[in-house]
């Protein structure tokens, strides 16, 4: 199940990894989406991690499940999973696989979670990104035991205070509410670097130029970021 365009794209976080991790290590810097998270998560849960990279979700879901299955294309990012999970006590299982084909039974899991994975969808498949986000979205449920739920966290806007408007990710964001019934709510999710220019040249790697401005305009060590967080009722 391969194309193109995706394929391109998802070189960036075959070649990137540990530029990506730097970045992800910096966010959430007031630990709001991590609490949220727990809180969610029952205790004891096998929980799916899908589209999971160097492994920031997995890595706050562990205070609490019992069982870590990550799911993700590029395996740099998930060899940068393994040796962080390797130091967080919980078991856990590697998967280089496709999210819209996952390599999980049936009805195995408690809780499936997507972090920032199907948004790209919306860039990278124009013309057939709902039918690509159904297919995952449905991947997903196949595996999650009856009364266990779903978690999609997606940007709202790095750079921005309170959520920015974005008409492709807007009509994803409807899309997600409508047709699969998830609920919406956001938080805050900053980064703290150690600088104005960390800041600049870590961000840079991801978000291009115009955030680099922005960062040295207003001399942001503290970059804002918005997230939304969606939710399937248990």
């Amino acid at each position: 199940m391969s194309d193109p365009v995706s394929d391109a794209q998802a070189r960036v976080y075959q070649e990137k990894a540990d530029a990506y991790d730097a970045l992800i290590n910096a966010e959430d810097a007031d630990e709001v989406l991590a609490r949220v998270v727990r809180e969610w998560l029952p205790e004891g849960a096998v929980a799916l991690d899908v589209g999971a990279g160097t492994g920031r979700l997995s890595r706050i879901a562990s205070a609490r499940a019992s069982h870590l299955h990550l799911v993700d294309r590029a395996a740099p990012m998930l060899e940068i999973a393994r040796r962080h999970l390797s130091q967080a006590g919980v078991p856990f299982t590697i998967h280089h696989a496709d999210v819209r084909s996952l390599p999980l039974p049936d009805a195995s899991v408690d809780v499936a979670m997507a972090g920032w994975v199907f948004g790209h969808f919306r860039h990278w498949m124009p013309e057939g990104w709902r039918e690509e986000v159904d297919m995952a979205l449905s991947e997903m449920r196949r595996v999650v035991r009856p009364g266990g739920a779903l978690m999609v966290i997606e940007t709202l806007g790095t750079g921005h205070e309170t959520p920015r408007v974005h008409p492709g990710l807007d009509e994803y964001f409807a899309h997600l509410e409508q047709a699969h019934g998830l609920s919406r709510r956001w938080v805050r999710t900053d980064y703290v670097f150690p600088d104005v220019e960390a800041a600049a040249h870590i961000c840079g790697e991801f978000f291009g130029p115009a955030l680099v401005a922005q960062i040295r305009e207003h001399a942001w060590a503290r970059v804002p970021e918005c997230t939304a967080i969606f939710t399937s009722a248990r």
